[in-house]
């Protein structure tokens, strides 16, 4: 006969395997959901949300529960778990908020109209979805409409996500345009930065060319800002006028009398366009100058480049190879197909050809790491890549000139360098990474240097009289150290700036200007005007993406304002939280209630 209290202990045994086996059957549905939506981590500690973009935007610890995640997926993306809806989350009338957030949206059947504040910018239950697909789209490039496909595929995620589609979709996105551009101007017009501008033009598949004009700026704490102005829709036989008005009316557009810098493609840079703006250093592309003479590189080896591609479409049978063909506009594309492994190892070549195909992809490999290195900064805490590009741009005529391939090229590539000397010296010297000039003669590094002396104010002299007046705050350590001759056109603080000790491997430009402006603040606020210069006219988020080059030729000429403009407000902190507040704020009727 078994012991009672092996009768308890049995029961309680059961009771407990009935209790895990209920939990894990009420965990077990959610657990799957979740990795519907999120993506973990190498070492399993973390997840992060694969609607969220870019990935990586919001990472949550794992360690079992789904609580949060299911909490994140309902409030921010509106997807519900299995066998729930809205109505499951929404507040009793008690504890119902008395105001709307921007991405709240009221349910139409449970909570009437009167007694829900909306914000200015919400006109349905659809705004929330509607604003996070405008901004997925813009974002790629993509089309506004919302194919079956996609749709069948959120259905598939809970069927919630219901953006506004058709006419009142793309009035949402012009609204949206108008109102960031609303911010835009009320920012600019509060902080008054020193802007630099940049100009460049894609031609669209319906016939029309776009000309965008892109303002870059640093902020009072030395943060790095770009956005798309405005932008131009003109048919190809205006496009040669199109540039000096493009920028005219932008300027008059945001009340900007002065401008650090006009960086443009290089078939633009013309006498018409500096006698349009006399007083504004002009700078050509860069990176257009650079594809330039890598094309042309190329070119020479064009039966090399042929055959190289006869290779890679005779290894598509093998389905063990994959080496993807490269775009010929894209002298990039045909590098990454170049240096692939199976290719570069064919037995198809021959000892020259093997030669050659080496001694092109050491011509080409710097530019391209160059590249690479300025696609990466395409975040807004990146540093300033005007002072960069130039100084690993003489890095890189360095290494060339050791290559023997290379040297016919070195005539196209020495006049790129020398025909934007001027103002991107001048930014050099302002980088506490560059600022020594070593790549430059001596002569040219104390003209820079001059030019930039020459900008700082004097500082201000005391009257000869019998009562002194008090000193002024003092602004800079050379005030407080008065062997240098004061009356010297900033001439202490450039010595001691030139002086200071910068490991140039380890400094951040920005951050170091942020902690140093008080010791240099007539250098920092040079420091400002010159590192927000371009030496770019192409966007940096769009170097070596090439399906952004052939999805956004698709877009409608009537909506590629709002596009461009819209996908870079949106990268720009101090316009979101603009927009953000504006529409959170209750629009009112003339009679004084919501509307």
């Amino acid at each position: 006969m078994m012991d009672p209290s092996d009768k308890r202990g049995a029961r309680d045994d059961d009771d407990g395997a009935a209790t895990a086996a209920s939990k894990k059957r009420k965990t077990m549905p959610n657990t799957s959901f979740i990795w519907d939506h999120f993506q973990r981590s190498e070492d399993k500690k973390s997840i992060a949300c694969i609607h969220c973009v870019p990935l990586g935007t919001t990472i949550f610890a794992y360690s079992g529960g789904t609580s949060t995640m299911t909490r994140h997926l309902r409030r921010k993306h509106g997807i519900f778990a299995p066998g729930k809806s809205e109505q499951d989350y929404e507040r009793p009338p008690s504890s119902s908020s008395t105001t709307l957030s921007f991405f709240d949206k009221a349910s139409d059947e449970r909570v009437s109209d009167d007694k829900v504040p909306k914000p200015r910018h919400i006109k349905s239950h659809h705004s929330r979805h509607t604003l996070q697909w405008i901004q997925y789209v813009t974002t790629r490039y993509a089309s506004l409409a919302l194919d079956a496909d996609l749709a069948a595929l959120l259905h598939k995620g809970g069927g919630a996500f219901q953006p506004l589609q058709g006419a009142p979709l793309r009035t949402a996105l012009l609204e949206l345009a108008q109102a960031q551009r609303a911010a835009l101007q009320t920012y600019l017009d509060a902080a008054s930065p020193a802007l630099s501008l940049s100009v460049h033009e894609w031609t669209s598949s319906f016939g029309v060319d776009a000309v965008v004009v892109t303002g870059h700026w640093i902020t009072e704490d030395f943060e790095q800002r770009q956005c798309v102005l405005d932008t131009y829709v003109v048919m190809p036989s205006d496009k040669d006028g199109a540039v000096v008005a493009a920028l005219r009316r932008v300027l008059a557009q945001y009340k900007v009398d002065v401008v650090g810098a006009i960086t443009v493609e290089p078939q633009w840079h013309t006498p018409a366009l500096a006698e349009a703006f006399p007083d504004t250093p002009l700078i050509s592309c860069l990176v257009r100058q650079i594809d330039d003479v890598m094309l042309a590189a190329l070119g020479v080896s064009m039966p090399l480049v042929l055959k190289a591609r006869q290779l890679v479409v005779a290894q598509h049978d093998d389905h063990a190879v994959v080496v993807e063909l490269d775009q010929p506009q894209h002298w990039w594309s045909t590098l990454e197909m170049l240096q692939q492994p199976s290719l570069a190892t064919h037995p198809s070549w021959t000892s020259d050809e093997q030669q050659q195909l080496h001694a092109l992809v050491a011509l080409l490999t710097p530019a391209y790491t160059l590249l690479k290195q300025m696609a990466s900064s395409s975040s807004a805490a990146a540093p300033p890549l005007a002072s960069l590009v130039f100084g690993l741009l003489h890095g890189i005529l360095l290494l060339l000139l050791k290559n023997a391939h290379a040297k016919p090229f070195l005539a196209l590539l020495q006049p790129i360098l020398h025909r934007s000397n001027a103002p991107l010296a001048l930014v050099c010297v302002l980088d506490p990474r560059f600022k020594t000039l070593p790549f430059l003669g001596a002569a040219e590094k104390q003209q820079a240097i001059d030019a930039v002396v020459a900008q700082v104010p004097p500082k201000p002299s005391v009257p000869s009289s019998t009562q002194a007046p008090p000193p002024p705050p003092t602004s800079s350590w050379s005030e407080l150290y008065p062997f240098d001759d004061p009356h010297a056109p900033g001439g202490g603080d450039m010595q001691m700036y030139m002086d200071s000790t910068t490991p140039n491997d380890l400094v951040e430009p920005l951050a170091w200007w942020k902690v140093h402006r008080h010791v240099y603040p007539d250098l920092a606020g040079l420091a400002r005007k010159y590192l927000a210069m371009s030496p770019i006219a192409t966007p940096i988020d769009e170097l070596l993406q090439v399906q952004h080059h052939a999805r956004k030729k698709d877009i409608p000429p009537a909506l590629v304002p709002a596009y461009v403009f819209v996908r870079s407000a949106s990268r720009v902190p101090e316009l979101v939280a603009a927009t953000d507040a504006a529409a959170a704020k209750p629009a009112t009727s003339p009679h004084g209630r919501y509307v």
